[in-house]
């Protein structure tokens, strides 16, 4: 017997729907009942009655039902047992991760994973944060950094990091000799914004509107796609802009940019590193988790 076909049935009374459960499955509905129809040959016997379009589960529907949704968790766990075993075989190790932790967190863990770990090959994905939680919950990496704790109480989540935001402007901007501003001095410079969507704008946003501004209070004559397109184009000397203090540290710290405090710009965002709890005892993952620790 397919665990297909109890996953099918399972899904199935869960929506009672043929069509969603078709849908869920990228099926056609008959293919679906041909999966409940075998199932009940199975077992010899029917496992649902339908009265007045509704699903409604005979004696035995209601064991298989039961029984089965422990079946197909245990399936799905031992699935993960596996994987976690050929990952150490294999030494492979799949990573989701959000922007920024991406392009400044990310580097140093790996190279310090790669000092302990002899062979060791990795696999990055990178995406906004929701993107990155659904990987993990279709089991797609071993392991995410976002920017917000996943929800899932299957996980087991550890907090990173926290952000903040920090202005940046040119070596030789009028205002580089300063230690702290406040976004009033701000109104009347050239300001680069990220795009739409972006998490730092987000974040910007909010802490203008925290001190009672809003964006069109200030000269905005750009926006741009990557914290390092920013970067790049503050070290040009284009404008001054708000970055995250993560990657606005690394850059300052090459004397790229000035990083200067803003004193009514408060904003603070955690980074969280997720795991199936299942795999709390995976060798890789561990390893990764200690790495990381080590940075931070």
């Amino acid at each position: 017997m397919k665990i297909e076909r109890i996953k099918t049935f399972i899904t199935l009374v869960d929506l009672e729907s043929y069509s969603l459960t078709a849908e869920k499955f990228e099926i056609s509905q008959p293919a679906v009942s041909m999966q409940i129809k075998s199932l009940e040959k199975y077992f010899d016997t029917e496992l649902f009655y339908k009265e007045k379009g509704q699903i409604i589960l005979s004696p035995a529907g209601k064991i298989v039902y039961q029984e089965g949704k422990k079946i197909v968790k245990r399936w799905g766990y031992l699935k993960q047992k596996v994987e976690s075993k050929k990952n150490m075989q294999t030494k492979q190790l799949k990573i989701a991760s959000s922007t920024i932790p991406s392009a400044y967190l990310l580097p140093e863990i790996l190279s310090i994973l790669n000092k302990n770990i002899d062979d060791l090959k990795t696999e990055v994905s990178v995406g906004d944060s929701r993107s990155m939680i659904n990987l993990l919950e279709n089991n797609e990496v071993d392991l995410i950094i976002v920017g917000y704790k996943p929800k899932n109480n299957k996980f087991k989540s550890i907090e990173l990091c926290s952000d903040n935001l920090s202005l940046i402007v040119p070596l030789n901007h009028p205002l580089a000799g300063k230690e702290k501003v406040f976004l009033a001095e701000l109104q009347n410079h050239s300001i680069l914004m990220r795009e739409e969507g972006s998490g730092t704008r987000k974040a910007t946003i909010s802490a203008f509107k925290e001190a009672a501004f809003k964006l069109e209070d200030f000269n905005i004559i750009s926006e741009l796609g990557s914290t390092e397109a920013v970067i790049s184009a503050v070290e040009s000397g284009l404008g001054i802009s708000f970055i995250s203090k993560i990657a606005a540290k690394k850059a300052a710290a090459c004397r790229r940019i000035v990083e200067i405090k803003v004193a009514d710009a408060e904003y603070e965002r955690n980074f969280y590193l997720a795991y199936n709890k299942n795999r709390h005892d995976d060798y890789l993952i561990n390893t990764f988790i200690e790495a990381a620790k080590n940075i931070l």
